[in-house]
């Protein structure tokens, strides 16, 4: 039998008391807008064949001019460094830059690019603009994503800002299981951050958006939602708050940034500027991280400095509540300290990983990601040079102490009764070694590709493996033990090659299963073929 001799012999907490109705219709109002903005294009450029035009940028754009410091003396002498991004909590470490000073301290004035600035038709700017402004030079940083650097590769990632952590869900209406989502119509606001995170959804399962579900693009959140509640798709993609109306029409949360942590933000900074302004590339991230680290031991200051920057509508961080207003930004994102961009940096394969895969998230969607060599999208040097300064080390933790590619995550082990089914992965059929249960060089490569880059952006996802082993004929040749033993040793065999690749062996469940009693002691090698397989689950406890 297939070497059986040789094994048989050896979310959001809305600010509010109970009681005062008036606070918590402020709250309401205040969280309505908070996390993802309407119109929000931050982490994901157009869909469809438009995206492609990302890669092209046109250096005749002009940017609108930036905003300073209030207080800034531009004639003083020192250079100007300009940073553009959303209205985000995490990207408001630039308004806290300019107010606390840490710029001048640093040798420089912070300029900042607010997209979509109080209905300011100026900071209007297109996905396709930004990359060409970036890569032009005319900016010098810009907040985004890394799916969108995947994408368009306007510029050089130099730090991770966070990881979003519960504020991006799909929720669905009869839907069990992400495979489940074949044949459905899937809604999400165009160019949003929904419409990857719902790419990288039908990704795991293997589905393509183009064939096997329905697509239905919304102009915002609010459409997206009542194209769902109308009951005109099977499932939407957003954000909290918003997407919490879904449950009106009977939705459900199938999937959540909280576990699977597919949205991360970074800093991208320009060729131009890395090339011929090193040293003021470096001040602005030794400015980043004094003003992580002053938000990390003194949050309510900090939380004050962004109120006081002003554009409070922009914000949604108000004077009279600011320490309030930035918890609840941040309560569902997971910012990356100095440590963990230490971390990562130290040794970027899990990003480039990460930026490998959302290409190929891009490229099943039938959109053209950026050909660039991934291996050129990262520079290393910004962050090692501010963590050797002493001054810089934070003495605290963020609010969300929960960013995934750090050392320091722990993972408990499941109770096998209590786990619910995410998916199936689509990849089952393994090939070994003659005479053992050793994987092949070819199985390992889809393994690499189906399930590594799955497991390494989640968190509380876990691996049901089970393994089955075909049962050969004549009769009597082997017992039921024998092949749930060869079964198991087959799912053994796939974790413990997952656990080399730096998968924690706790979040695994390994199971063996006997083939269908009418396949018992066949001497039919199609059938026996079958029969040999590792199913492997994505599961979790709750939604």
């Amino acid at each position: 039998m297939d070497d059986m001799n040789t094994l048989t012999r050896s979310r959001l907490i809305f600010l509010g008391i109970v009681g005062m109705a008036l606070l918590v219709v402020c709250a309401s109002l205040l969280t309505t807008n908070l996390l993802r903005p309407s119109g929000d294009e931050r982490a994901a450029p157009p869909s469809g064949n438009d995206a492609a035009t990302t890669t092209q940028p046109q250096a005749s754009i002009e940017s609108p001019p930036p905003i300073f410091a209030p207080n800034a003396n531009l004639d003083d002498g020192l250079p100007t460094y300009i940073c553009a991004a959303d209205a985000f909590g995490s990207y408001f470490t630039l308004q806290q830059i300019q107010m606390g000073g840490y710029d001048v301290q640093n040798g420089f004035h912070l300029g900042i690019i607010p997209f979509l600035l109080d209905g300011d038709p100026r900071y209007d700017i297109s996905e396709e603009q930004r990359a060409a402004l970036l890569a032009s030079g005319k900016w010098d940083c810009l907040l985004t994503t890394l799916d969108a650097v995947a994408l368009s590769a306007p510029g050089v990632i130099t730090a991770i800002v966070d990881e979003s952590a519960g504020a991006d869900q799909l929720w669905a209406r009869d839907v069990a299981t992400i495979n489940n989502l074949a044949k459905k119509r899937i809604t999400f606001p165009r160019g949003s951050v929904s419409e990857y995170f719902v790419y990288y959804t039908l990704y795991i399962a293997r589905l393509n958006p183009r064939f096997d579900v329905t697509l239905v693009p919304a102009d915002s959140l609010d459409e997206a939602i009542a194209t769902f509640d109308n009951g005109q798709a099977d499932a939407v993609a957003g954000w909290e708050p918003d997407i919490l109306a879904a449950q009106e029409s009977g939705g459900q949360p199938l999937l959540s940034s909280a576990n699977m942590r597919i949205i991360m933000d970074v800093i991208v900074t320009s060729r131009s500027s890395i090339l011929q302004k090193p040293d003021l590339v470096q001040a602005f991230h030794n400015a980043w991280f004094q003003a992580l680290k002053a938000q990390v031991e003194d949050f309510e200051t900090a939380a004050r400095q962004i109120a006081e920057w002003g554009h409070n509508d922009w914000t949604f961080v108000y004077p009279d509540s600011a320490a309030d207003d930035m918890r609840l930004w941040l309560s569902t994102i997971a910012q990356a300290d100095l440590g963990d961009n230490v971390f990562v940096m130290r040794d970027p394969r899990p990003l480039l990983t990460r930026l490998e895969t959302a290409r190929r998230v891009w490229a099943a969607a039938g959109i053209s990601p950026s050909t660039d060599d991934v291996n050129t999208l990262v520079d290393t040097r910004f962050v090692a040079t501010a963590a050797a300064n002493p001054a810089l080390q934070p003495n605290g933790a963020p609010i969300n102490d929960t960013f995934s590619i750090s050392a320091d995550i722990q993972f408990a082990n499941i109770n096998p009764d209590e786990a619910q089914t995410l998916a199936v992965l689509p990849c089952r059929r393994f090939t070994f070694l003659p005479e053992s249960t050793e994987l092949t060089l070819e199985s390992r490569r889809i393994l690499d590709e189906c399930v590594v880059p799955t497991m390494q952006q989640s968190l509380g996802l876990y691996l049901r493996v089970r393994g089955s082993a075909a049962w050969p004929g004549p009769p009597g040749t082997y017992t039921e033990e024998e092949i749930l033993e060869f079964a198991r040793a087959r799912a053994q065999s796939v974790v413990d090659y997952l656990v080399s690749q730096g998968i924690d062996p706790a979040r695994f469940i390994v199971e063996a299963t006997l083939p269908p009693r009418e396949h018992w002691e066949t001497e039919d090698p199609a059938i026996q073929a079958e029969d040999r397989y590792v199913e492997m689950t994505l599961i979790t406890v709750g939604r």
